[in-house]
């Protein structure tokens, strides 16, 4: 059990141009553990005007697809019948990562991960992850295109250490070098934990890209901003 759940500690960022449907993508993951009423999950935006789109997509979908799904505006979490809960809310600084001490999740994901200036609050958030369930895999998600104030870290995270859609073992952002467990440890040399970057495209969302309408919209955009939301080249930064 312990095995298997240690392969399923996995970082995964799905980035790259605008229109791939990234938020929706995220938006639908979690869903195939709302019939576990251990499951306790958090999707978080950088500020709580950007949530409210995230919030009005889920009562579209979630309520549909799970009959009796409760969202408590208080609270700002979905009930499902089972017991399982998601969490929406903000995280517009990183000090407010307090609000999470001494709480746990099974499942973290941030939308639009270049709006944080540091990995700070990514990488704090992996420690809210645990569980007792031995079925429920342990998760770190994100989204994001490339720019913002984040690129430089998300790029030396995600996009740096390996092609798309291969997985490798997380690697330290200041030295590059694999993370591992220590040589006092029983797995001494093996991985903490992995990561992959699946690559977005404006083609794999047919419903926005068949009538060439916003793919028209993204070509008119000077060259930089072209790159990174049409083409998703995570190869220019905002102000190189």
């Amino acid at each position: 059990i312990r095995r298997q759940r240690q392969m399923c500690i996995r970082d995964r960022l799905y980035g790259g141009a605008a229109g791939g449907g990234k938020t929706l993508a995220l938006i639908a993951d979690p869903m195939r553990y709302f019939h576990n009423g251990n499951f306790n999950g958090l999707l978080l935006r950088r500020t709580n005007d950007e949530l409210r789109e995230i919030i009005f997509k889920t009562q579209e979908m979630y309520s549909k697809a799970f009959p009796g799904a409760k969202w408590q505006e208080r609270k700002s979490q979905w009930v499902f019948p089972s017991g399982a809960r998601l969490w929406l809310t903000y995280l517009d600084r990183d000090e407010d990562v307090l609000r999470y001490q001494g709480q746990a999740f099974s499942y973290v994901a941030f939308d639009e991960l270049t709006q944080h200036p540091t990995d700070f609050a990514f990488s704090y958030m992996r420690s809210r992850l645990r569980t007792t369930d031995p079925s429920l895999p342990l998760c770190m998600r994100a989204t994001t295109n490339p720019g913002g104030p984040g690129h430089q870290w998300v790029k030396q995270m995600f996009i740096d250490p390996a092609p798309p859609n291969s997985q490798f073992a997380a690697t330290d952002l200041e030295t590059g070098e694999p993370l591992v467990y220590p040589e006092s440890s029983d797995k001494a040399g093996q991985p903490l934990f992995y990561r992959r970057f699946i690559p977005a495209s404006l083609y794999d969302n047919p419903y926005l890209s068949s009538d060439g309408a916003y793919e028209a919209n993204l070509l008119s955009l000077p060259e930089m901003q072209r790159r990174q939301l049409l083409e998703g080249d995570w190869g220019i930064a905002d102000g190189a």
